[in-house]
This record gives C-alpha cells, structure tokens and sequence, in this order.
C-alpha cells in the first residue's frame, strides 16, 4: 500500500470513506495530489511545488470546511463534491490532473485568467490569452443575453517535470438546447472554427443515436496547438456509435478505438451510461482534429476491481506497465476494491496517433449520499431530422424496413434450397464431395477479404466508414482459418465464375452509394453466409470456420437492418434492386461451387 500523506491510512479504510469532513477542500485536495505525486514517483521537492501551485489556483471555496453536506452541490461528482483527480498515461511521464467546479466565483476566474496569461512568456504579449478566452467567456454568461451564465469549471494538468497547464469548461447542461447551440455558434465565430463547427455538427448529429453538447472547453493558452473542445453526452449507445460519432474527427483510428471499447466494456455491446464524446478543434483545421470517449467504468463494471483490471489489461495491449495505475489507484482507494463502485468512474481513449493515449478518472467518497442534480428544464432531446440545418428527408417508416426483411428472407430461403447448401447439408453426400465444396470455397473466401476491404477503401460517409471497418477487423483472417481447415489439401484453384462473381462484388463496392454499400455488405453477402455456415456446420461438426461464422453472421446481418431503420438517405426499391442482383451473382457462384466439388470427386449430379 502507497500513501503520500499519513490520514490515508487505516482509518481512511474503516467505513469506505475518507476522514474529510472537518478539513477544508484545499488542504483535502492538495493532500490527494500529494499521494498521487507519491505513487507515481515523483521527487518530493517537485511535489511540493506543483501542489503549492495547485492550491494557488483554487477558487475562494478551498478556504472552506467540506463538512457533511454540498453546499452547494457540483454535478463534479454524484455526492456533489467539486473536485475529481485524472491521470493521462501517455508519454515518458503520466500527466496529473485535477478539476473543479468554480461553483460561481467569477472573481476567481477573472483573477485566474490574468494570472494564466502573464505565464505564457512564449507570447509576444502576455495580455493575448486574456483578451481571446476573455471574450468567450462572456458568450456564455448573461452579458450575452443567456437565460444563466454557464457554470464554470477549470482544470490543471501536469506532466513532470514540464509546466502546469490550465483548461477551462463552460458547463451547458442546464439550458435548452436552442440555447446551448447558440452559445457554441457564438463562440466558434470568436475563434474563426464556424466552418469545422458546422462540418462537425452535420455530421455527428446525423450520426445513429442521440446525443446532447453539454460542455464547451478551451485550453488557456494562445499557441497552435491549443484546442478548442466539445464534449457530448451520449444516450443509450453502444460501442459502434460511440466509434462513430468519433470517426468525424480527423485523426481517428476506429479499428484500434473499437479494440479499446471493447476491453473497457468486457461482455457488453453497450457503451454504458452516458459515454461521452469529446470533439478537439485547432485553428487552421475544416474538421475536428481529434476525438476523445469517455466509458463509464462505474456502470460497466462490477466493482472497482473489475474496472481496474480491465483498465490495467487495455494499458497493457498500450504497451504501458499497468503497475503504476494500480499502485496509484490503490494510494487513491479509501477502502478495498472488491465490492465499491466509482472511485475509477471513467476511463476515456483517444485514438489520434498517440500510444496509451489513455486516461483515468477518480472521484472520491467524500460525502455519504447522492447529491441532488442541476436543475435542468430541457425539451425532449433533437432528432437529427428535426434539425433546421439539415435537410434531410422524413424518416423512413418501419414498413419499409420490414419490406426490406420480407424479401430477403424470401432471397435466404431460396437459397437454402440451392445445389451448395443440399450438397452440405445432405447426410448422403460423400466425404470427398464435401472436401471439395472447401477446396471451391478457398478462392471465395479469399475474395471476400477484397471485398471487405474495397468497402473501407471507397466508403467517405464517416458513420458508415467507422461501421465497414468494425466489419472488417471483425472478418480479417478468416480465410487463413479456412485454409487450416483443409491443411490436407495443398491445392490452389481458380475459376473463372468464382472469380468474375467476386470481382463484381468488388466493383460495386466501389460505385454504389453509401447505404447500398451496406445493404451489400450485412443484408446479402452475411445473410448469404449465415445461411452457408449453417449448413457446414452440419456437414463439419466443430470446424471453426464455420463455427465462428455461423455466431459472428447474424451480429453482422443484424447490423445492416439497424442501419436502415435509423438512417433516412434510401428507399426500398433501390435497395431491393440492390439485393436482386447480388443473391443472382451469390447464386451463381455457390452454384458453380457444387459444380466443381462434383467434378473434382467423381460424383454425378442428380
């Protein structure tokens, strides 16, 4: 057990929370980023230094005791503390954060943003960051005309032994969205980023799912690389949205970003309750430079156990050793892991380039009950078709999807009755006969991993591109899988039908527009498969091709219909022509198939 201070010891661990309430939120938190400082090794001096620092730049609230209650309560934390601690663990060093609420101390900021300024000694003036962030600081407050100035948060981060950086948040959570976008409208044009803004907008709010903008954020600082952020909220996601919605940014690496989710959320498809989605814009830049996900690992998760060996497992495929992370969260805990929740509340990973660009939050059980949350008076939340930018079509009715079903179901039963699928599926059928459906099938298989991939490669539409690329890391090396199934049988064949179907395959990838791309994709080519492997599964009992693909076809056919009910850019005769001809050419080749296989073992046709 590492402590930094002595009150973190046996009788923090007595009832699960910590001996706080007669301390003042200074002394509390400097003493939290002491035993941070410690755990993450750094030398006592700079600790000592960073946290003077630290409590410098608090608000007139550190000076009070935190006592039993909020008063008042932050939407910080869920107890209403004002304060959470987060830990970067990119980079030579691990960069140490912490946040607060500056729960309406205006003087503060004021005083803060001078003092911010006059450090930036890189600046030709050190009045510059004043007068930019100045000034959006007052689009968020009543001297704009808002209904309430937005509730102001500020964060400090430092990576040893460089300097200490400071961000602040704009809370937009309690006004109505109308408002909230004005203010962001407003702001964007200050900054010159109306037109990555606006880009940025369209194309998350056409994004599957529904989301809300609930924090506005800068960095203080005036050099290039500062960002400018938007964070949003995400109701009842799963792991493929939230991939999405971040694959509007610029650099976005959705392949490794699914990788992440998926190891933070174990068993489960969903990305827990309110996952968020932080859009990072630079000056110069049309678009969103970077996206960052926030998982909540208080939902996710069991305990605070699970979460943290869940966190030290993705650390660890980063290539970062998780022995510090757990050395730190064990300083932090106020009680065993097993059985508490939230002192690792979230855990967010961007994918832009940056190894282990992971990062943990820490919230602490200061008080013994919930806090109440902001007073918020919100519409329902916008669809994306009602919004009066976008001017899209009405949504399609679920009639239209059923139509789509309805006939592909036709198209499947259909095939299962064809010369292929009997030839596997008939207990008569020689074994050699059945050998050689695997040895047609090689060259199929082999195409599809070009099909899958020229789908990626001419997709532009960013939700659907993010949706070809799940299917692809998902798909990658099945053909190897199928080629030590029939490790027996060294033969490579070709085959004019086989290969003329598979390029026709390819060449539509290519030239369809978006959704048809899908529809190709999830409702015929996988639908086709689910009803081939079924089949070999009968034929090949225990053979992992066809295992895996008879489990992982139907994810990937129910995909495509999950596409179509929510997006609105299609219609239903376009997509059955679509389908029409792609069951004729998956037809004609699981027909030539049999063909060979009967040739190549001697059996005759009946």
């Amino acid at each position: 057990m590492i402590t930094g201070s002595p009150w973190m010891s046996d009788q923090v661990r007595e009832n699960g929370s910590y001996p706080s309430n007669d301390q003042r939120f200074g002394e509390f938190l400097c003493a939290l980023w002491t035993t941070a400082c410690t755990a993450l090794g750094v030398p006592a001096a700079e600790t000592a230094r960073s946290a003077s620092v630290l409590r410098g730049s608090l608000p007139g609230w550190a000076d009070k005791h935190i006592g039993f209650a909020p008063e008042p309560p932050s939407y910080v934390a869920g107890d209403g503390f004002p304060a959470e601690m987060s830990v970067n663990w990119s980079g030579t060093h691990p960069e140490l954060r912490v946040l607060f609420d500056c729960l309406g101390d205006e003087a503060w900021f004021r005083r803060e943003l001078i003092s911010v300024a006059g450090s930036q000694v890189s600046l030709s003036g050190s009045s510059a960051v004043n007068r930019r962030w100045g000034r959006i600081h007052d689009v968020f407050t009543t001297h704009a005309g808002r209904s309430s100035s937005a509730p102001l948060w500020h964060s400090l981060a430092w990576r040893p032994p460089g300097p200490i950086v400071h961000k602040t948040y704009f809370g937009l959570y309690t006004w109505p969205h109308e408002e909230r976008y004005a203010a962001v409208d407003a702001a964007m044009r200050q900054l010159g980023m109306t037109a990555a803004w606006e880009q940025a907008r369209a194309r998350v709010e056409g994004a599957e799912g529904r989301r809300e903008i609930e924090f506005f954020a800068v960095d203080l600082a005036d050099g290039a690389d500062a960002r400018v952020k938007l964070y949003y909220r995400n109701h009842d996601a799963d792991l493929a949205e939230v991939n999405r919605v971040a694959s509007v940014a610029r650099r976005h690496d959705p392949v490794s970003a699914l990788a992440a989710y998926r190891t933070l959320a174990g068993t489960r498809a969903d990305a827990g309750e309110a996952a968020l989605s932080c859009l990072a814009f630079r000056a110069g830049l049309d678009q969103p430079d970077e996206c960052t996900t926030y998982l909540r690992m208080a939902d996710l998760a069991a305990d605070d156990r699970e979460a943290v060996d869940r966190t030290a497992a993705l650390l660890r495929r980063e290539g970062v050793d998780p022995a510090a992370f757990r050395a730190l969260t064990s300083a932090l805990a106020a009680g065993p892991l097993e059985g508490s929740r939230g002192l690792l509340e979230l855990v967010s990973y961007r994918a832009a380039g940056r190894r282990a660009d992971v990062t943990t939050y820490f919230r602490f059980p200061v008080y013994d009950r919930p806090a109440p949350g902001p007073a918020v008076d919100l519409e329902p939340l916008p669809r994306k078709d009602d919004l009066a930018h976008r001017h899209q079509k009405e949504p399609i009715v679920s009639q239209d999807v059923d139509r789509i079903a309805r006939y592909n179901e036709q198209r499947q039963q259909e095939y299962a009755a064809s010369p292929l699928i009997r030839l596997l599926a008939d207990e008569n059928t020689p074994e050699p006969t059945k050998r050689a459906v695997l040895t047609y099938l090689q060259p199929w298989s082999n195409a599809f991993q070009r099909m899958i991939s020229a789908r990626v490669t001419f997709e532009t539409d960013p939700e659907q591109r993010a949706l070809a690329l799940e299917h692809q890391q998902e798909e990658v090396g099945h053909d190897a899988i199928l080629a030590r199934t029939r490790a027996a049988d060294t033969r490579v064949v070709w085959d004019p039908v086989i290969e003329a179907g598979a390029s026709w395959f390819v060449d539509q990838f290519a030239v369809l527009p978006s959704i048809q791309r899908t529809v190709l994709a999830h409702l015929a080519l996988e639908a086709g498969s689910l009803v081939l492997s079924q089949a070999g599964t009968r034929a090949f009992p225990d053979d992992p091709y066809f295992e895996l693909h008879d489990e992982a076809d139907v994810e990937h056919l129910e995909m495509g219909y999950r596409v179509l009910r929510r997006r609105s850019d299609w219609n239903a005769e376009d997509l059955i022509a679509v389908l029409d001809r792609a069951w004729q050419v998956i037809g004609v080749v699981s027909d030539r198939i049999a063909e060979c296989a009967r040739q190549d073992s001697g059996l005759v046709a009946v």
